[in-house]
């Protein structure tokens, strides 16, 4: 998020939101738009894993899954990390998609050199208006990224293009914490205003026609390798950009998860269609 300065690139970037998302609105100058742009993926083009994640998370939440799919498709894959896991993982075949076209261009090159062309393809479009045919997957994957939309939202708009009984995967922050403290409620009220629970996302995802099956927190190891080679990529470019308002940003917010990370964390659901 920029407000949530990483979640924003943990996700999809989905153009038509991105504005919305970030400390620099829409009645402000472009040009001040485009800078501060430049400078976050400044920042994050040297870093493999765009938001907290893990192979070991991936894997437990496919484990979790009642049956084999066929046919997957993935939200907001960013540059594919968890992309390379799921085609490793199942024999289905996967459609990746992002709006970020530099995103994807890393995940075909990794889908190159894994030689995993015949299961894995990729498409550069909004997650608002994917633009699938209904019933066309019999599971829909989104680590990270729904906030971009709304939780409440994508569980509605996406749920048509899963087959009857199809699963939906989805990893979400949320509070773990009864009483968090005074900094981290205020950073994410302002950053992330739509943060629950997780008892208020599962009776979200009950209204919304999904059965919840499991659910289960994002290890603190996932967060440690994200946070960690992202804490050293800012203090690589501390000398030419720590005056840059990106930089601020993500600096602050990797402050924040060092000191109050278990007040708050990601959540995996998985949620099958009713």
């Amino acid at each position: 998020m920029v407000p949530e300065n990483m979640h924003f690139l943990i996700a999809c970037l989905d153009g038509k939101n991105i504005a919305a998302k970030l400390h620099i609105t829409l009645s402000k100058d472009m040009n001040e738009h485009e800078e501060y742009m430049k400078d976050f993926l400044r920042i994050f083009a040297a870093i493999e894993s765009w938001g907290p994640n893990s192979k070991e998370d991936t894997a437990k939440a496919f484990a979790l899954l009642k049956h084999s799919p066929d046919m997957m498709l993935e939200i907001g894959c960013g540059n594919g990390n968890s992309t390379i896991i799921l085609a490793g993982l199942s024999d289905a075949k996967i459609i990746a998609i992002d709006n970020e076209q530099s995103a994807l261009d890393r995940l075909e090159e990794k889908i190159a050199k894994s030689n995993l062309e015949h299961k894995i393809s990729t498409q550069c479009v909004s997650m608002t208006e994917p633009g699938f045919e209904n019933g066309m997957f019999d599971v829909i994957w989104a680590e990270a990224s729904m906030y971009v939309m709304g939780v409440q939202n994508a569980l509605i708009k996406w749920k048509p293009l899963l087959k009857a009984n199809g699963t939906l995967v989805f990893s979400d922050l949320v509070w773990l914490a009864k009483n968090p403290s005074k900094e981290a409620a205020d950073f994410w009220k302002n950053e992330y205003p739509d943060m629950r629970n997780v008892d208020t996302r599962i009776s979200q995802i009950d209204k919304a026609g999904y059965q919840v099956e499991e659910s289960f927190a994002l290890s603190e190891a996932a967060w440690r390798q994200y946070y960690e080679p992202l804490q050293k990529r800012l203090d690589e470019v501390a000398a030419s950009m720590s005056s840059c308002q990106a930089y601020k940003d993500i600096q602050k917010e990797t402050n924040l998860y060092k000191k109050h990370l278990g007040e708050f964390g990601y959540q995996f659901f998985i949620a099958k269609k009713r």
